[in-house]
């Protein structure tokens, strides 16, 4: 089975699109009070508060993380053309530059916390690993979409109309002989 460019791109997006999806479901169920994954609920109430509200501190990154989806799925799909190319992929560099780079940092960070034997004050390791592995899966997911995506027009042929013009010219009458 051989993979195209645009196949790739499709799995890629999906990808991060499942990444985005999973980041999202955690924050909707903290948002309509679940705990899970939360390891001291007063701290995190407190954190929400800082942030705003469960309205600000949730609600609005599930928004983000279903945008983030979208942007995906409009590189690779064709409602996605509606929206000049430029833009889906300039939003998909920025999301690339955005969440790449903060994922691996925490993530690294929480690893090496974990590994230490630090305490985690308001979330269990498991849930900061999950979400940075999120955030790191949906970052490289922008990129390499975006780069399997960068130029539609410039696909291969398919195999067997390459070889047409090798067929036609030996089925071709030759006269000069």
């Amino acid at each position: 089975m051989t993979s195209t460019p645009h196949k790739q791109a499709v799995t890629s997006a999906y990808l991060g699109c499942a990444a985005a999806a999973g980041y999202a479901l955690l924050k909707t169920a903290w948002a309509l009070g679940s705990t899970l994954g939360v390891s001291d609920t007063e701290v995190f109430e407190e954190f929400l508060e800082q942030l705003g509200g469960p309205l600000l501190g949730l609600w609005a990154t599930v928004l983000l993380a279903l945008l983030a989806g979208a942007i995906l799925l409009s590189l690779v799909q064709p409602w996605g053309r509606r929206v000049p190319r430029r833009l889906r992929a300039s939003l998909a560099w920025l999301g690339f530059a955005i969440m790449a780079p903060i994922g691996l940092f925490r993530l690294g960070e929480t690893i090496a916390a974990a590994i230490a034997g630090n305490p985690f004050p308001m979330l269990t390791p498991a849930t900061y690993i999950f979400v940075y592995v999120c955030f790191v899966v949906l970052g490289l997911a922008f990129a390499f979409t975006a780069w399997r995506t960068r130029n539609p027009n410039s696909a291969p042929a398919p195999a067997a109309r390459r070889r047409a013009p090798l067929s036609r010219s030996l089925a071709a009458p030759q006269e000069n002989r």
